[in-house]
């Protein structure tokens, strides 16, 4: 038996990580070719004499891993996919045999393209393979969900539109392909095995679609609790009454760098408002700039407002994400002074790596735990919108990362003013 070998580079974090987005991409087995998803680059079970292809999805933070593990296998095998290869594809071909640019999911039609570097064919005729992966590995930090729940995730559609500065999603596609209704049925028909309690379209902007109501429509039929992503400029009261009726519990908006105005974000008071109507939850993800927040002032005066804007919103979930600038977005012309080679390992948004005082970068990854920390625990959060500590998933997450900092003193350090 021959096999296709599917890893994503850095490993999958089996705490936090959605299902491995390879799956859309490898084929179906066949009478002599065996496809498996590798957990461990570094198992040592398969011999490259016995491998047809290593397809490999890579982000940045996994980049240096990649490079060192393709040095022990054979160039010519390796398939290389994903944001980073499609973003810098020469990068790559040192390492590989071809680099598949964009979204992909017929794998032998892309690499049968001639030259090393490819674009991704999307054919939208099967769904990923959901066999090569164990549910239950996909913990997720969402509120509500206890750890032995099972949550799932689906995409409907593939690519943005929109060229938000610091976005990297319309480099990897820049328009929305978009999946027929019969195989998100399928799709959703396939899912109902796992007897999921949530999931996840993951979806750039899912209203953004023409027939994003009727996917819901059938997304609602496995039964489970739906979070989605979504803009506030498409967030009507028809619209949020319509995903109500359809079983969304949550809806995920770009709140942003509050220093920055943003078009999507002018009606969001009224958004959050006409969700909680509704009985919605409202999950807000913010962007903090180091180079914002680098000295006490600067980083009372950011938090002050952002917790100010907490309580004009009223969020269920919160999630801070530090900036990170990626080559081919807006901004990285003014912060690529800022980032080395040695930064990529740090692109996963815990980071304040365009910090470069070690002390204020500690300090402001404390910070960034810590003013969530006193949102979810504050009165008001627990008496307006929600209790906190029920011991799901997102009230345990905060408990570890409360240990972690407890240890570290951070909390005990202070800047200059």
């Amino acid at each position: 038996m021959k096999y296709i070998l599917a890893m994503t580079f850095p490993q999958q974090n089996l705490n936090l990580g959605l299902e491995p987005s390879i799956l859309t991409v490898v084929p179906d087995d066949t009478d002599d070719v065996e496809v498996k998803y590798i957990l461990n680059q570094y198992d040592s079970t398969y011999r490259d004499d016995q491998v047809v292809w290593f397809a490999c999805s890579i982000y940045i933070t996994g980049m240096d891993d990649f490079i060192e593990w393709a040095e022990h296998h054979d160039k010519n095998k390796i398939i290389c996919g994903g944001y980073e290869p499609t973003i810098n594809p020469e990068e790559f071909l040192p390492y590989c045999h071809k680099v598949i640019t964009g979204p992909c999911d017929s794998f032998y039609e892309s690499i049968a393209q001639p030259g090393n570097i490819v674009s991704g064919i999307t054919r939208n005729w099967r769904i990923p393979r959901y066999d090569l992966y164990d549910v239950h590995l996909n913990q997720q930090i969402i509120p509500d969900k206890q750890p032995d729940d099972v949550v799932t995730s689906i995409n409907t559609s593939q690519g943005c539109p929109f060229r938000c500065d610091f976005c990297c999603s319309p480099l990897m596609c820049d328009h929305i392909l978009q999946k027929p209704l019969s195989l998100v049925q399928e799709e959703i028909n396939y899912l109902s095995r796992f007897g999921a309690k949530f999931i996840f379209i993951r979806d750039e902007n899912f209203p953004l679609q023409r027939d994003w109501k009727e996917k819901l429509a059938i997304i609602s039929q496995l039964g489970a609790k739906i979070y989605l992503f979504a803009s506030s400029n498409l967030c009507t009261e028809e619209n949020v009454r319509y995903m109500k009726k359809c079983g969304v519990y949550m809806v995920c908006l770009g709140l942003e760098d509050i220093t920055v105005s943003y078009g999507k974000n002018r009606d969001l008071d009224r958004t959050c408002a006409l969700f909680h109507k509704y009985g919605i939850y409202v999950y807000l993800s913010f962007i903090v700039d180091p180079i914002k927040v680098n000295s006490k002032k600067k980083s009372n005066t950011f938090y002050a407002r952002l917790l100010s804007r907490f309580h004009d919103l009223n969020p269920e979930m919160v999630c801070g994400n530090f900036l990170m600038p990626f080559r081919g977005t807006e901004i990285w012309e003014r912060y690529k002074h800022l980032v080395s080679r040695a930064d990529f390992k740090s692109y996963d948004s815990k980071s304040a790596f365009l910090e470069k005082n070690p002390d204020l970068r500690r300090w402001d990854e404390y910070n960034l735990y810590h003013y969530q920390w006193v949102w979810y625990n504050s009165d008001y959060y627990n008496q307006n919108i929600r209790k906190f500590a029920i011991e799901d998933t997102l009230h345990l997450r905060f408990l570890e990362l409360k240990e972690v900092f407890d240890e570290s003193g951070l909390y005990q350090w202070q800047p200059e003013a």
